[in-house]
């Protein structure tokens, strides 16, 4: 059982690590006096970071508007285009390997597309697009975005419910500004497993004030995983409007569609992922059905008022759907080659609709000469999502080590949703919420950050099956936000912040009868950071000392197992660092680390091991799904004008699966490489991935574990036009 504090381990490595997070500090201000001159407002193109690949220095998750990554009190981690270009990743989950003290899983199995654990905390309803909630069940693609931005730490006061651990912004593709003729590229990919792909990226401007861009995807892969593959294709339209000097329309659209298999992977035996080969297969041959779809249409309206003050509109509507046929692992039975293990198969449908509409203002003004920016404005949302199961019969055991295969459930699957159902629910939730947010610069090189955000959720759920009565709930919550940053001189920026954040009950758009009586649990963030930039501003350090409390977690009541109360605690405290840019004129480099210890501090909820068989309570273990140690480092080097060459690793230490900590996945390291040839009008490139065929696992549950991909490469050749 694990301590309800930090192992002597754990601390000194964080306070040896606070010691290298704080020497650059000494350094720096040696090396550069500090300013007691407040400088004018620079305003900076988003575009001038460029041409340092891994590198993006302005961002819309810190703030409603774009602001500078140093003027935000939080940590952010920004994975560019580039970098996944020179990775040769093309989806979200790919990109977020990135991100040390986040991990994912990716919709395999979960009831909501993508998910993942930031910062020791589950985050799968934490996804958005431009800033607006995007919890559809689908896998994104990254074929229609610009950048991924992971705002860490509890953040509700910029983003409602949710956000303990922090939030996962996508940024779409937009029209470039200006007049230009058509431009873009064409990229196809062939790999490993019948990996094809086409990429299309093309921007135009109609006229001087109109341009359009639009980006497409068309996926046919296999797998390593046999029985599996995905069929994927996507549209994303977008139109820039002049409408006046001042105001300016933005409309976006995404389409994409995917067809793929539901996969659980392997089944766990005794606590560890059961030893078959990385290809075996659990499920029924013919019984592969997993469809995504994903329709988003965005509006933002732009309106500058002159004299500092602008107003940004935002509408969005949000249409996603996912029918899938399931093979959930059931437990395992015997030892050795008398194992088996069961299989639940059951035909999912889920259908979400999302229609929000925020309106931010922001006014910068001086204040006794110094500089000050207020952000106001509000959030209207309305979601709602039907939920239907139907279970196969006649589904059978197999073999855990020696499995054969049947092509199908036969006579007993579920095709349709007629007869008998698991499940039949609709659910609805209104959101309305109010917020203000103040940078203050107060002093020379001081700025104070204040901010407040007042959110009203409620949530009804109609169960269709027993004709119960309808559940519902109300929540009304305040959200604090206050950071503190000093600012030297250009080359560094030292923050000291705190904020909170809530999850309501119905946050998953789900409530049972256990908990929709409850209160929202709250959780509290303390942040100690710094954001350095070395050599000339072309390497950026950015690292961070963290604390997270969920402090009403919750719990089981002791006196009524059916029902929960929030008595529960759990906490996250954590280091991390990361460095994005180059180093020299032909070396670009991103690295980052994380180290994190989460732990269950107070809990009455108890669990039965699937190992030991026994009863064990929640206190004291570690939280699922968060290893100690993660991290990735990506390096690339131009030997010639043409040529390039890079590669890197991604590692991750063991974590465990289920809650009472008996089932564990082995950490693992990943080494991938690129080489690539550049000319102006075309590209060649391949990536090779587990470069050492390292046998390693993705994600797991309690009952299963996900192989991750062998020694495999892909090549691709581009043409820009």
């Amino acid at each position: 059982m694990q301590q309800t504090t930090l192992s002597t381990s754990s601390k000194k490595a964080i306070a040896t690590l606070a010691f290298m997070m704080l020497a650059p500090t000494t350094a720096l201000a040696e090396a550069v006096p500090v300013s007691t001159t407040t400088l004018p407002e620079v305003k900076v193109d988003s575009n001038a970071s460029e041409d340092i690949k891994f590198r993006q220095t302005r961002t819309t998750s810190g703030s409603k508007f774009e602001a500078d990554t140093r003027d935000v009190a939080q940590s952010i981690s920004v994975v560019t285009t580039e970098l996944n270009e020179s990775q040769g990743s093309y989806t979200l989950k790919d990109a977020l390997r990135n991100v040390a003290g986040l991990t994912i899983a990716a919709g395999e199995g979960g009831v909501t597309g993508d998910s993942m654990t930031l910062r020791g905390f589950a985050a799968r309803t934490d996804l958005y697009l431009d800033g607006v909630l995007d919890n559809g069940q689908y896998v994104r693609d990254t074929f229609f975005t610009q950048n991924t931005e992971v705002l860490k730490g509890a953040s509700s006061m910029l983003f409602g419910r949710g956000s303990t651990g922090g939030v996962v912004n996508q940024i779409s593709k937009k029209p470039k500004k200006g007049e230009y003729d058509l431009q873009g590229d064409i990229g196809l990919t062939y790999g490993s497993f019948d990996f094809k792909r086409v990429d299309l990226d093309a921007a135009a401007s109609i006229t001087s004030d109109v341009q359009a861009r639009i980006a497409g995807v068309m996926q046919d892969a296999g797998s390593f995983r046999d029985f599996n593959f995905t069929k994927r294709q996507g549209i994303a339209p977008s139109l820039g409007l002049k409408l006046s000097d001042n105001t300016k329309l933005t409309l976006l659209g995404l389409i994409q569609h995917e067809d793929s298999v539901f996969d659980y992977g392997v089944p766990m035996y005794q606590g560890k992922p059961a030893d078959v080969k990385t290809s075996q297969f659990y499920g029924y041959a013919d019984d592969r059905l997993q469809q995504y779809n994903a329709k988003v249409a965005t509006a933002v309206l732009d309106h500058d008022f002159g004299a500092g003050l602008k107003v940004r509109n935002t509408m969005r509507y949000g249409d996603y759907d996912r029918l899938y046929r399931t093979h959930l692992f059931g437990s395992v039975t015997g030892t050795g080659t008398a194992a088996t293990v069961a299989r639940n198969q059951s035909l999912r449908l889920g259908e979400q609709n999302n229609l929000i509409n925020q309106t931010d203002f922001q006014y910068k003004s001086t204040f006794g000469g110094m500089a000050n920016t207020l952000a106001f404005g509000a959030e209207l949302g309305r979601q709602t999502n039907l939920f239907l199961n139907k279970d196969s019969t006649g589904t059978t055991s197999i073999s855990v080590f020696n499995p054969v295969l049947t092509d199908t459930v036969g006579a007993g699957r579920a095709d349709d949703f007629s007869g008998t159902l698991k499940s039949n629910s609709y659910r609805f939730a209104n959101t309305g919420a109010v917020y203000a947010m103040n940078e203050l610069q107060f002093a020379p090189n001081w700025k104070a950050v204040l901010g407040m955000r007042y959110d009203v959720y409620k949530i009804k759920q109609d169960d269709r099956l027993n004709n119960a009565n309808d559940l519902s709930h109300t929540d009304k919550v305040w959200s604090p936000r206050a950071g503190l940053i000093w600012q030297p001189n250009e080359a560094q920026s030292y923050y000291l912040s705190y904020g909170e954040s809530f999850n309501p009950s119905g946050e998953g758009l789900s409530l049972s009868t256990s908990n929709a009586n409850l209160a929202p649990e709250l959780n509290k963030n303390y942040e100690l950071g710094a954001k350095l930039d070395f050599l000339d501003g072309k390497l950026s350090m950015n690292t961070a000392l963290f604390r997270i409390e969920k402090v009403n977690a919750r719990t089981t009541d002791p006196s009524d197992p059916s029902v929960q109360i929030l008595a529960g605690k759990q906490s996250t405290n954590g280091f991390e660092i990361g460095f994005t840019g180059r180093i020299t004129a032909k070396w670009d480099v991103s690295a980052s680390y994380a180290l994190l210890d989460a732990v269950i501090d107070s809990s009455t909820t108890t669990a039965t091991g699937t190992v030991s068989g026994q009863v064990k309570s929640l206190q004291g273990m570690t939280a699922v799904n968060v290893p100690t140690h993660s991290g990735a480092l990506w390096n690339t080097y131009r030997m010639t004008p043409e040529w390039s060459v890079g590669g890197g690793v991604f590692f991750v230490s063991s974590r465990y699966t289920d809650s009472v900590n008996e089932v564990q996945l082995p950490g693992y390291a990943r080494w991938d490489a690129v080489v690539a040839y550049t000319k102006p009008k075309w590209a060649f490139q391949v990536n090779m991935f587990n470069l050492l065929d390292t046998k390693y696992y993705e994600s797991g549950q309690a009952k299963s574990a996900l192989p991750g991909i062998p020694l495999s490469a892909n090549a691709t050749l581009k043409f820009n036009f």
